[in-house]
């Protein structure tokens, strides 16, 4: 009699959370992200690469569900559009100065990206949501190096971001890593920051999910 008396509310704690599947599919997110990257020449292997001091970053956007009914009643699959993803990195370098050798040098880069690319969110139970994605990122990145008389130098930048994200309700947090390169070329003045540099990295973030 005990045994079936304990069954009873683990039955009705079954029930509600097969009963919660597939109900609360949050669309937007706004992340609040700590940035770590680094380059390095794309042409030189044997090159040490230039890690980031420290980094943030601010990232918003929404998914598009490609249909309505859940797959098992907790999976769906969609497109993610981001429409604002501002990063910024700092960076201390040395480079080789004519006629004075090697000197310590201090860059900013600022990067602003779109987002486009599959993912897939998963809602088990109640306002649990689980998401994956892999995005295609299109980037105007920017190197302002403080050391070369406010040298600034920047391009068109192929960048890739895959990562995902656990959330109850409308707070949750999670993790990803950004790669791809860009080709930096003097803008102003004469910056040691220049050529095709490959770039990586990861961020984490608290993220809010909005319907």
């Amino acid at each position: 009699m005990k045994k079936v008396l304990l069954l009873v509310p683990v039955f009705f704690c079954i029930v509600a959370i097969t009963d919660a599947r597939g109900e609360d599919f949050r669309r937007k997110y706004r992340n609040f992200s700590w940035s770590s990257m680094s380059m390095s020449v794309s042409d030189f292997e044997e090159d040490e690469p230039v890690k980031s001091n420290f980094g943030a970053a601010f990232t918003s956007g929404r998914t598009y569900f490609l249909h309505g009914k859940p797959i098992a009643g907790m999976i769906k699959f969609g497109l993610d559009a981001t429409w604002v993803d501002l990063n910024y990195n700092n960076y201390s370098y040395d480079s080789y100065v004519e006629g004075v050798g090697m000197e310590s040098s201090a860059a900013h880069q600022i990067e602003y990206s779109l987002h486009v690319g599959p993912s897939i969110a998963i809602n088990p139970v109640g306002k649990l949501n689980i998401n994956a994605y892999f995005r295609y990122a299109p980037t105007f990145s920017a190197l302002l190096s403080t050391n070369d008389g406010f040298a600034l130098s920047g391009n068109y930048a192929t960048m890739f971001v895959t990562g995902g994200m656990v959330s109850w309700g409308v707070i949750g947090i999670g993790a990803e890593y950004r790669f791809g390169n860009c080709n930096y070329r003097n803008l102003v003045g004469d910056s040691t920051l220049v050529g095709n540099l490959d770039k990586s990295g990861f961020r984490a973030f608290i993220t809010l999910r909005f319907k």
